[in-house]
Parts: structure tokens; sequence; C-alpha cells
């Protein structure tokens, strides 16, 4: 039967976590039905379990948020050193290993499985951690949290991103949006209104799944630190950059999202001789003269650090002391700068990307871990599984500009 529970604008956080719970063990009760006995209602228990989590977690996390202002109550015994923890958002990593489920799969060796969801945008790492470090078993990767490669910004980051409990998010997308808007006239008295022109499209943005996996030694399970840091720094790194990918260069045959740049009716703008700055402020022009506001380029990072470092009688200089930070920006014309490997060299992407498009997830980063593959049961490895579900809406796809560069030294 599906899964409910009354929740009152009165209620506690201890409540409202209790309500969490047990969503969460009958969610677990459901999963452990074998496939072949489960109910013909068993996807919509499961969907019901799934709605009220995503209902209620906000939520929680406001909750959470409201009592960390109260006084932290005392600590005695051999707990006293960790009194001084700072409280910070849970990293996908220790949101994964702080729970009697995964301590409950490490006791047992990795036998079985064990899944949790874990929400990509949740990211940070106490920094009073007495075990980071001490406990890498001898023989096993070094996986210190921290290490792994990774960039400054996201294309998401400058995009409207909403949660979705839809598998395909219709939506309306209007037509030639400019040409029409200017048809409005100015009317005597007694006279006829101007009839003007107003053209839609349905469009469908369906929700792709995004996924990656990774071995692991056993040992490792039994290091909570290592292990969190593998997953916050690589796994789940791993999965944004092929949505980045996706965001802008999808093809949209399934199961790939349809990219930004592959939408009908993105504009474009050919490079100015050797003139960056001039190339992005023409393609700035663009959006405002389709009524819209350009607030980031997406540019691949070699092209921006050749356009950066040169030298130029009528441009910039880089001299003794580098760049000044208006300098910095000014070849951007003070628009975010989001360097990406998922666009090719000489080729960028001007857009308004808050009010042009949103992201949908559908799901989070989803978590999985298990010894049920090949032979890793035999041999004391598991499989470490991340995946989300995200869906990519373009509204106003004459508010892009795909723009080619020249940039000669």
């Amino acid at each position: 039967m599906p899964f409910v529970a009354e929740v009152k604008p009165t209620s506690t956080l201890t409540e409202v976590r209790g309500h969490l719970l047990a969503a969460a063990q009958y969610g677990l009760e459901l999963q452990a039905i074998p496939q072949d006995k489960r109910e013909a209602t068993y996807e919509t228990d499961a969907k019901s379990v799934r709605d009220f989590i995503n209902m209620i977690d906000p939520l929680e996390l406001a909750l959470t948020r409201a009592s960390a202002t109260a006084p932290t109550p005392e600590v005695r015994g051999p707990q006293a050193a960790f009194g001084e923890l700072e409280q910070r958002q849970v990293a996908p990593g220790r949101e994964f290993t702080d729970t009697d489920e995964y301590r409950a799969f490490a006791q047992r060796g990795g036998r079985g499985s064990y899944e949790a969801e874990v929400r990509n945008l949740i990211w940070s790492e106490t920094t009073n951690n007495p075990g980071a470090g001490v406990w890498r078993p001898v023989g096993s990767p070094e996986l210190r949290p921290g290490t792994a490669r990774q960039r400054r910004l996201f294309v998401r980051d400058v995009m409207s991103v909403q949660a979705t409990g839809l598998s395909s998010i219709p939506y309306i997308r209007e037509v030639n949006a400019a040409t029409h808007e200017t048809g409005a006239g100015n009317t005597g008295e007694a006279s006829a209104k101007t009839e003007v022109t107003m053209q839609f499209e349905q469009v469908d943005a369906p929700v792709r799944k995004i996924s990656a996996w990774i071995p692991a030694t056993t040992e490792i399970l039994a290091d909570a630190p290592t292990l969190a840091g593998y997953i916050n720094t690589r796994l789940t790194y791993m999965i944004l950059l092929r949505e980045e990918q996706q965001v802008l260069k999808g093809t949209g045959t399934a199961p790939e999202l349809r990219g930004i740049v592959n939408t009908v009716g993105v504009q474009t703008q050919a490079a100015v001789n050797n003139d960056v700055p001039a190339t992005v402020g023409l393609a700035i022009g663009k959006i405002e003269l389709a009524d819209g506001e350009a607030d980031a380029v997406i540019i691949n990072p070699g092209d921006y650090w050749a356009q950066m470092t040169t030298r130029r009688s009528t441009q910039f200089d880089l001299g003794f002391g580098g760049m000044a930070p208006a300098q910095q920006e000014a070849f951007t014309w003070g628009l975010a700068a989001i360097r990406t490997r998922a666009l090719p060299t000489l080729e960028s992407l001007v857009g308004s990307f808050a009010m042009g498009s949103t992201l949908f997830q559908r799901e989070g980063v989803n978590i999985a871990v298990s010894d049920q593959h090949s032979d890793y049961f035999i041999f004391n490895k598991v499989a470490i599984r991340g995946e989300e579900r995200v869906a990519l809406a373009v509204h106003r796809p004459d508010w892009y500009v795909v723009t080619t560069l020249d940039i000669t030294a």
C-alpha cells in the first residue's frame, strides 16, 4: 500500500525525522521484495515513498539549520574531544557512510548490497576530522579527499535547477518571439485595435540517466573517510562532467539529452578577425535584441587562456604584475566565464542561462555498492555505482549564441 504520514505545521524536528526514517524503512522493505513476488501496486507504492521523501526532505533541512543556532549541549567523557566539530552540510561520501546500514554492510565484509541517495549539490567536509588519513589500509590506493582534479564552476552553477517527479517534462516554448513582439500599434478613438500574433509549440524534455561505476576493495570499505573522499572527489565529479557535456552538446538521441548547442533556434555569431572581445560582444547584442540578458560565457580553457595571455597594443597587456581583475573580465564583458572541455577549441556559447533554460533533477546522485559483479565476491572487491536522472528544458533558444572564435598570437 502507498506510504502515508501526517506532517503538521507544528511538527518538531524529531517528528519530521521520524517520518523520514519510517519512509526510508518502508522503502527498504519494498526493495527487499523479490522481483517475482512484487504486487501490481509495487511501482505506485515505491513512488509514494520517493514523493514523500522529496517533499519532506527540504523541511527537515530547514528545521536542522534553524536548530543549529541553538547552544550545543556539553559533551563529556571519551567523546568530549569531538564536541567542537564544525556543523556543516554533509558531503556526498560522508552522507553515504554515516548510516547504520553502511556500517552493517562494512561489518559483513562487503557482502550483499547497500544503497543510499546522495544529493550532489551538498558538498562540504568538516575541517576537524580526527581520523583523517590514519586508517588507510596498506596496499590500497591512496584516496585522500580533495586531491582529485576539479574545475571551479559547472554550467549548472549558472542555470536554474529544479526538482521534478516526472519522467518527461512538458513545457511551452514561444516561437519567433522577437518577430511577433513588434506587432502592437497606436489606435485612434473608436478605431479597431491592432491584432498581434503569438506562436507556441509544445516541447517535452525527457529525463535521462547519467551513470558511472568504480571498483574498490573490501579493505577500503572498512575505512569510511577514505571511501567518503573517493566518492566525493571522483565518482560524483565524473557524473557532473558528463552532465555538463550533455547540457551543452548532447545529441538528443536516446539516451542522451538534447544539449543547448543542438537545440533548434539557437543563434550563431561568426568570429571577428582575431578579436574575441568583439565576437563575444556581438553575441551579447544578439541576445539583447531578442529581449534576453546574457549572464555567462562558456569557453574552452585553452581558448580562454590564449586570449588572456596575448599581448596586444589595442587590447590588454599582461605587464609585470599580471592582469588586473577588471581586465581579466573585460573580454567577457563582465559575464561569468566558465571554462570547460565540453566545448571544442575555437567555439564558445554566450547565453542567458538563468532564464533561458532549466535543468530538472528527477533524482540526485544515487550511490549503490555491491559485490554482486563478475568474480568480485571471490576476490574481496565491490563495485560502487553512481547515477542521476536529469532533464533539460530550453525555453528560449534565441537567448543563446554559439560563437566561433579567431585567436591568433
